[in-house]
């Protein structure tokens, strides 16, 4: 079988950025109604008799869901004895074409999610299941439909089961994020494994999707301006040096397709792809909402961005976004080592056949890929700080006036000044803010 490096293929995608369904206020298409739940209950519970109540509410906060319609669906229904009883589902689907669905769903987003509900993810965990080792990573999938096109996935409502998130805006202390690195390192095992035995990966993987002409968006540029501009206000000394290293459009693009193509000869695992701490849930041995409470199993969500790549990626993007910000820098060595070391246990484990990836690999490869962490600091950290009813991408990609206003809030925002603070200088150490 072919290696993933090699038949990679790059898809060009006009530059649509404002492209995006902002989920500001949910617009249930018409054929979202409890007659398309009974079909699932059913399914689901042998002694449905009919949907009694039907009440629909957006499953994501205002901002975050850019790329589908995702709902909670939550029904009370009875059974043919008589009773009542309760249910709750996630459910998502592609966005319309008049609700900008076009520019979205030519990005095979949910193809993509739909190959790794239906083959991969039970595949990665029958690896473990064949070792007698019991490890779930995502929710179950109760429903998968194809339509012409349309998909929809329906999904287990993890919040029935006490999962939550974390505070973003305070991001993983030691105790959360040594579990993440681990259960991470648990995944992207499992994924090396599987693709030793199958040979190859799928194709939905391996596609690059990026914009063309992107050295003539306005977007680009004015975020640019305007980020040069918050950091003389930063507080950073001699922050004219840290400006300067801001990559034009075409180093940005050409940095980009080096992280997404990678190395044909290191080591590489699917990668999450969408790995901050909102695709991270949670629930604990008690019923304690102290950062003490043990942490019971771990879960992961949206896996619409999965790409072959090295695991340098999906660190990167964790570390720069989800942890909190005096741990951030200063234990990052720390992180490292955390997920190399049950990553080779679980290699080991699963029986991986080939030689065993050193700790300097790693190291060398976060620094190879290290445009990921300006990447992550640049476009998710900014939103990610900001209050739920805040945080825009349209926003923030917005041209004019009322677009440089939102701009300069959110990079001046004390939450992100505090953590650029800390990373900008931690890139110049490592040589890792030079894009020439």
């Amino acid at each position: 079988m072919r290696d993933a490096a090699n038949v990679k293929r790059v898809l060009k995608m006009p530059d649509n950025s404002a492209k995006f369904n902002a989920d500001l206020h949910l617009d249930i298409p018409k054929w979202i109604n409890s007659e398309y739940f009974e079909k699932i209950l059913r399914k689901d519970f042998q002694c449905f008799k009919k949907i009694l109540k039907f009440t629909i509410i957006p499953a994501s906060p205002p901002g975050e869901n850019y790329t589908s319609i995702m709902m909670r669906v939550k029904m009370d229904f009875e059974v043919e004895d008589g009773f009542t009883q309760q249910k709750s589902y996630i459910m998502k689907t592609m966005l319309d074409n008049g609700r900008k669905g076009n520019y979205v769903n030519t990005l095979n987003l949910f193809p993509k999610e739909k190959l790794m509900y239906e083959s991969v993810l039970p595949q990665l965990e029958a690896l473990y299941e064949e070792r007698g080792s019991k490890v779930k990573f995502a929710p179950r999938c109760h429903w998968i439909e194809d339509n012409s096109g349309q998909i929809t996935l329906v999904l287990a409502d993890l919040k029935t089961k006490k999962f939550r998130n974390i505070n973003r805006l305070k991001g993983f202390d030691m105790l959360h994020i040594k579990k993440v690195l681990e259960k991470l390192a648990e995944f992207h095992a499992a994924s090396a494994v599987l693709k030793e035995r199958k040979g190859s990966i799928p194709q939905e993987f391996q596609n690059i999707y990026l914009p063309v002409n992107y050295h003539k968006s306005k977007s680009y540029q004015a975020r640019i301006r305007s980020y040069k501009s918050a950091m003389s206000l930063w507080g950073l000394e001699d922050y004219e040096k840290y400006s300067n290293f801001i990559p034009s459009a075409e180093q940005y693009m050409r940095a980009t397709m080096h992280c997404h193509r990678g190395d044909p000869s290191e080591f590489k695992v699917l990668n999450h792809g969408d790995f901050w701490s909102s695709n991270i849930m949670l629930n604990y041995l008690s019923n304690a909402t102290n950062a003490n409470a043990d942490i019971n199993q771990i879960r992961f969500v949206d896996f619409q961005m999965c790409k072959w790549s090295s695991p340098a990626l999906d660190l990167w993007e964790l570390i720069i976004c989800s942890v909190e910000s005096n741990l951030r820098i200063r234990h990052f060595d720390y992180f490292l080592r955390i997920y190399h070391n049950h990553l080779r246990k679980c290699l080991a484990f699963l029986h991986y056949p080939r030689p065993l990836p050193l700790l300097r690999d790693l190291h060398i490869s976060m620094l190879r890929y290290g445009f990921w962490a300006y990447y992550n600091t640049f476009n998710h950290l900014v939103l990610i700080l900001m209050p739920d009813k805040e945080a825009s991408l349209l926003r923030l990609m917005q041209s004019g006036e009322e677009g440089e206003k939102f701009r300069m809030k959110a990079y001046t925002n004390p939450l992100y000044v505090r953590a650029v603070l800390d990373i900008f200088p931690f890139l110049y150490r490592k040589g890792l803010l030079d894009f020439t």
